[in-house]
């Protein structure tokens, strides 16, 4: 990500996150610390903060706009994964896409607290409560489990696997653009290009550009050596990155001082890869294509989304699609495209079309006349052999006759 050139005397953009994520909270923060130390810094109260930033996905976001009616020269800015679906039910807002442009976030920060800055103290407008359930219905609301075996999901869930819908069990028109993700555009593809480089020309290369480095190694296995956390890791894998920050390095060796982390590069590219899906699939990607897990997972080492080991079990036994999977479990089809993106990344997809059971594969037929096909001369010796006696079968013929 690019340094912002702040003009001089411009001052600092007072970000309060008001309604947002552990995770995107933590990207946000390794942002400012990162990047934004000359356009943002984070206020420790509403009360301090020019512009609040609000997850319009996470539960509660009423009361979070509650809370901002004392405070309406305070500028808004939210975001969702689906914003026009929360256009009417909070106009007038900017509602930004799910992930965040790092890039361009702080212009818009310092945009909407300006535009905020301007207007004139109004009446607050409250939202008008729900009415008060029955009690006997507000017990079912409260007890009745979720269908599908979803589960509560809680707040990770919700950063790392998405809210997106399930597709319909056959294809019936356009995917929707929001199901996937460009690669290119995250860490996973910086990451994938250096594994790439390294194994052609067995050569060590580091990416650089990043507030730490990450070195793969080629020899003697495939490795990724970094000093980041997974706490930090974590939300700069979730982050866009634009294409000119992350530049790889061909280095002549890697040495480990002791405070690096080194891992398998399958199990690292297993993590960044489902930190970026946030249950959606990669570009090009067909949600209906029969593929197969090669081998189980190193769950030991790995993220786990919600229903891994389910997923995993039976995607290393059958060749089913992502929906078919889904579908044969009963869960939400993000938790299987999150398996899907991880594994494809990690090598452990397998998008061989199957054979049917039972069928045998026929070799091309020969154009010439004269000359015979393998399986034609086959069939006679092999009609042949049982009839003709081995050696050790005449021999002991031989012996029992002498008797």
């Amino acid at each position: 990500m690019s340094r912002h050139t702040i003009l001089p005397g411009q001052p600092l953009t007072a970000l309060y996150l008001l309604h947002v994520g552990s995770m995107d909270a933590r990207l946000i923060g390794l942002s400012v610390e990162r990047h934004w130390k000359h356009s943002v810094h984070l206020a420790s109260s509403l009360e301090s903060g020019r512009v609040v930033l609000i997850d319009c996905d996470r539960p509660g976001v009423e009361a979070a706009f509650e809370q901002l009616a004392p405070h309406p020269r305070t500028g808004v800015v939210c975001y969702a994964f689906h914003p026009k679906d929360h256009a009417q039910r909070f106009p007038n807002r900017v509602i930004l896409g799910k992930p965040l442009n790092l890039e361009a976030l702080p212009g818009i920060l310092a945009k909407a607290a300006a535009e905020s800055a301007r207007t004139i103290a109004a009446p607050p407008r409250r939202i008008a409560p729900a009415p008060d359930k029955h009690p006997v219905e507000a017990a079912q609301s409260i007890e009745a489990p979720p269908s599908h075996g979803q589960g509560l999901q809680t707040e990770d869930e919700r950063d790392l696997c998405g809210v997106m819908e399930d597709l319909p069990a056959a294809p019936i028109g356009p995917l929707p653009e929001r199901l996937f993700f460009n690669p290119n555009e995250y860490l996973i593809g910086h990451l994938q290009r250096a594994i790439e480089h390294a194994a052609s020309n067995g050569r060590p290369h580091l990416i650089a550009g990043l507030p730490r480095l990450i070195g793969v190694r080629p020899l003697p296995v495939p490795a990724c050596i970094t000093d980041f956390r997974d706490n930090q890791l974590r939300p700069l894998s979730m982050a866009q990155l634009p294409p000119t920050t992350a530049r790889l390095i061909s280095a002549s060796s890697l040495t480990n001082n002791g405070s690096e982390t080194v891992s398998a590069s399958e199990d690292f590219l297993w993590n960044v890869a489902a930190w970026a899906a946030r249950g959606r699939l990669p570009e090009g990607t067909d949600p209906y294509k029969p593929v197969r897990l090669r081998a189980w997972p190193n769950f030991t080492k790995v993220f786990m989304s919600p229903h891994a080991l389910r997923i995993s079990a039976l995607w290393v036994r059958t060749w089913a699609s992502p929906v078919e999977i889904a579908a044969r479990l009963g869960i939400p089809q993000r938790y299987v495209f999150s398996v899907f993106s991880s594994a494809r990344f990690a090598g452990l997809l397998d998008s061989t079309p199957p054979v049917r059971p039972g069928a045998i594969p026929q070799p091309p037929v020969s154009t010439s006349a004269s000359t015979p096909t393998r399986s034609a001369v086959a069939e006679p010796v092999t009609r042949q052999q049982p009839q003709r006696p081995s050696i050790l079968s005449r021999i002991l013929r031989k012996l029992l006759n002498a008797v």
